[in-house]
Parts: structure tokens; sequence; C-alpha cells
């Protein structure tokens, strides 16, 4: 389910709020995917670009540009994704959050003003902790990035995409790595509860 809601028509066009404006309410579904079939999912390419975005990216708003425009440069190169680096430090992919495994340990970076809080991120870390996966909240910079066992792209609509190649680089030698394949297999249950009314 995807909400959005603007301040509402203002009489005439102005930046400053309208003082008395009826807010406008967009809603759409999404099917959610059926089970997945984990052995063909072939993983995807990453590029890892300079975040050009403001300093409130934890705020959900239609001002898109930066992302969509990062996304298609991503994408006019052959990659699925921009994985995004500021201050030498990975924030969040264009579209989605970010996962690495690094010496057996599940990393992303920490909520903040730098990154967009996800869904299917914050369902990962509540799976990671109920399964006993080590997991932490930390900075991860650019050079434990590529020196990952594993980099993981995470969406509602993605779900968790395991990123195969970044930039010119194999990860796990171009192919999903374990601790993805049981994360998938976790997630893949929490569905089919969801679908069955045991969990929420």
């Amino acid at each position: 389910m995807y909400l959005q809601i603007t301040r509402g028509v203002a009489e005439k066009r102005d930046h400053a709020f309208p003082a008395d404006a009826t807010p406008t309410l967009f809603a759409m579904s999404t099917a959610m995917a059926e089970s997945l079939d984990i052995d063909a999912v072939p993983g995807v390419t990453a590029v890892t670009l300079e975040d050009i975005r403001w300093n409130l990216c934890n705020v959900k708003a239609i001002t898109l540009l930066p992302n969509v425009l990062l996304r298609q440069q991503a994408i006019d190169v052959g990659s699925t994704e921009a994985i995004l680096i500021k201050d030498g430090l990975v924030i969040e992919g264009a579209a989605s959050n970010v996962f690495v495994v690094s010496n057996g340990l599940l990393m992303t970076p920490p909520n903040g003003p730098a990154l967009l809080p996800g869904i299917t991120r914050d369902l990962i870390i509540e799976l990671a902790v109920n399964n006993a996966i080590p997991f932490r909240e930390a900075d991860i910079t650019q050079q434990q990035l590529f020196a990952a066992e594993e980099i993981w792209l995470t969406s509602s609509t993605r779900e968790i995409s395991p990123v195969i190649q970044l930039n010119d680089q194999l990860i796990n030698a171009g192919k999903p790595g374990p601790l993805w394949r049981r994360m998938i297999n976790l997630y893949q249950d929490y569905k089919q509860a969801i679908r069955k009314g045991e969990a929420s």
C-alpha cells in the first residue's frame, strides 16, 4: 500500500503554506509478489555514485529528482541500481536500502537524516535478530563495501536483491551468497505467514 499526501490545492500558486487548504490524499496498492524461486534469482549489478541529494533524505517526499537522475545514471551504464556514497560512507541505493555481509556480520547504515528508513530494511533487521543472525547498524565505508562477502539491495518492491557485481568487480564470484539465501527463505516464510494471517 502506497499513500501520498500533499498540502492540497491553493487558490493561487505560492510556495508558502496555504492557511486553509484541504490535504489531498492519493493511495494505490500493489499485489504482494508470489513465492520466489530462489534458485532462479540471478542477482543484480550496481555502481557506486556520489550522493548529490539534500540533507533531509529521511523525509519521505515527492521531490525525488536527484534519486531519479542517479538511478537513471546507473541504468544508462547497464546497471540495476546506484549505491550512493557520501564523504566515503555508503548511504543507500537511489531507490533502495543497502546491506553488506562482512566476516559473517550483516550490516546496514544507521537511520538518520542521510537515508530514508525502509519497511523492508526494518523487517530484515527483525528477521536477523529473531533468527540469531549476527547483525549491526553501523557506518559502512566504501572500502568495506568493495571488500564485502555479500551486498544486498532492499525495498518493498525489490524485496532482497543480491548484488553480484559492483562497478567492474564480482561479488561472491558473481552469484548470490549463502546468507542471502538464508534471509530470502526467512523473508518468503514471513510473506506466507502474512497471507495465512499468522504474522503482522
